[in-house]
């Protein structure tokens, strides 16, 4: 009877599809028109944002796409990002990297986000990002510390009275309450959940809390309210078409035939589970459904099944929680080793001749006791090895990409170095050609022109070759600027770029400049640039480094070692 329940749901869900379909249609249809007729970039972002959220609970890829369309959009808004669009961005791009067991990823997103909005004291924000970094805690299976987060989210959503954030809270407290054991405390946040949810109609939401309160139902081993409750979130998950909630529906359902010891419809339950989490990419959902299968191998005696998935979830969960499952994968090669050992041991003694002594049987028993002991021995030091081989490969492999990272960067380093020296020798150069171009005139003036001109144009030459000595002292002091380069500013440029990365070459070469104690006139003749420049370049600096207006931008750069 309870295998005819597909069938059932399968007839249920051809029926009103076409309906539903329709509807699902036209929200997408509507987000889809609101991204095309976009009249701005920012009203673009926001649509592109709203159309991934939708597309999260159907196609991760295409979620994925939108978002990274929403970013590009702010990516060339540079500096002028409308940084509640980018805050909200980074929640979305958790929740896809969460979806996909990039845990990490996920919570580096959350807390970029939590940075904005803190900055904008922007209170729904601030709890949504904490609720999802309970999410993310709870995946890892830090409960203690989902619990903390889901507080934090709680307190401000009680405070801006935000209904449907506080049942999401309620409800995720329930489910970490309830992996640590605490079931009176999960079922009591779990009625809260469904109390608000109620008041409020949210009928998505009610089938999440059922989802939960199924569990424990299957905990508290009331298997008719768990059964029960557990195909309604099948049939309403595929009603709505909400592929990551069907996939955790048919892996709870599993779990109920599993405690009834229905281990066929529990398999038929975990295998769709399987099914849509590969297609759309559900990595955590993946793993948890091939260690349910390899679980119901082994209580189905197929131990050779059962090793076999449970290799198949290491793999996919040593990438999601980078746990040590060595003693699990052990336990079941030695199950399926015993088994056929056992059969085969057993099939050798029904050949035996019956005469033989209880002596004899004690012997052999001590043997084959001392031989599973050996294999035990082996089997372990194999796997231990094999580990310990794979760790040392995997470190090696990471330290050679880093030194070769290590090594490109170096060299370009050395070719922007070289690249600079020779723009200033250049310079230098020049600037010594101009001095020795101005002494000769000043030369000629005096003692060719000078003595021959009459007073009034003796006057004007004296106050040429005042301006032309000064011009002479002035540049004779850049003559110098090539050797104080060297001795000065060994490593200072690389300094720069490691504290400050955001300077350009040319504020890097004004601070060069500046900590050789070069005034502003000496700068723009070696820079060959206008005053107006050099202020503008000064400006840019001071923004970069983060200097009050009450500090001096020269003395700062001379404590730059």
């Amino acid at each position: 009877m309870r295998s005819s329940f597909y069938y059932i749901l399968f007839l249920y869900f051809i029926s009103t599809w076409s309906v539903f379909s329709q509807e699902k249609d036209t929200i997408l249809i509507r987000l889809q028109k609101e991204v095309q007729l976009a009249s701005t970039d920012s009203i673009r972002i926001n649509a592109l944002i709203d159309l991934s959220a939708y597309q999260m609970e159907e196609t991760l890829s295409l979620a994925e796409s939108s978002l990274q369309e929403a970013f590009q959009l702010m990516k060339n808004k540079g500096e002028n990002v409308d940084q509640r669009q980018l805050g909200a961005g980074y929640i979305q791009m958790g929740v896809l990297n969460r979806r996909k067991a990039f845990h990490a990823i996920a919570i580096d997103y959350y807390l970029r986000a939590l940075d904005i909005f803190k900055t904008h004291n922007d209170s729904l924000l601030i709890s949504d990002v904490y609720h999802n970094l309970g999410m993310v805690y709870r995946h890892q299976k830090d409960n203690h510390k989902a619990i903390k987060s889901y507080r934090r989210s709680i307190a401000i959503k009680e405070k801006i009275e935000d209904i449907h954030g506080l049942g999401a809270g309620y409800n995720m407290m329930g489910v970490s309450y309830r992996k640590l054991g605490k079931l009176d405390s999960a079922e009591i946040y779990y009625d809260k959940a469904k109390e608000l949810f109620t008041s409020i109609n949210s009928v998505e939401d009610l089938q999440r809390v059922n989802n939960n309160m199924a569990t424990l139902y299957s905990v508290q081993k009331q298997y008719d309210k768990a059964l029960k409750l557990n195909k309604e979130n099948v049939a309403r998950a595929t009603k709505l078409g909400k592929k990551y909630s069907l996939t955790i529906a048919y892996y709870n359902l599993a779990r109920i035939y599993i405690k009834m010891k229905n281990y066929q419809e529990a398999m038929k339950a975990v295998d769709s589970s399987l099914f849509i989490a590969k297609k759309e990419g559900f990595r955590e959902n993946i793993a948890n459904a091939y260690l349910r299968k390899s679980f119901i191998y082994n209580k189905m005696r197929d131990y050779k099944n059962a090793y076999e998935h449970y290799r198949i979830f290491n793999r996919h969960s040593d990438s999601i929680f980078n746990i040590d499952n060595i003693k699990r994968i052990q336990e079941l090669e030695l199950n399926h080793k015993f088994y056929q050992e056992k059969l085969a041991d057993s099939l050798s003694f029904a050949q035996e001749k019956r005469e033989v002594a209880l002596l004899a049987e004690a012997e052999t028993s001590r043997k084959w006791l001392y031989m599973m002991l050996f294999f035990i021995t082996v089997i372990a030091a194999l796997f231990i090895g094999f580990f310990l081989r794979r760790n040392y490969h995997n470190q090696s492999k990471v330290l050679t990409e880093k030194l070769k990272k290590e090594q490109i960067q170096k060299e370009l380093l050395d070719i922007r170095i070289k690249a600079s020296e020779e723009e200033t020798k250049r310079l230098i150069a020049d600037n010594s050609m101009r001095l020795e171009f101005k002494q000769e005139l000043l030369d000629r003036l005096k003692n060719e022109i000078a003595p021959e001109a009459s007073n009034k144009v003796k006057e004007a030459i004296n106050s040429l070759t005042s301006e032309l000595q000064m011009q002479i002292k002035t540049e004779g002091k850049l003559s110098e600027l090539q050797s104080k380069i060297e001795e000065v500013n060994k490593g200072f440029d690389v300094k720069l770029r490691d504290l400050y990365p955001s300077l350009t070459k040319t504020e890097r070469e004004m601070c060069a400049l500046l900590r050789l104690n070069l005034s502003i006139k000496e700068v723009m003749t070696v820079r060959n640039v206008s005053l107006d420049s050099v202020k503008s370049t000064r400006y840019r600096i001071r923004k970069k480094l983060g200097l009050s207006s009450g500090e001096e931008l020269e003395q700062f750069i001379q404590t730059i070692v």
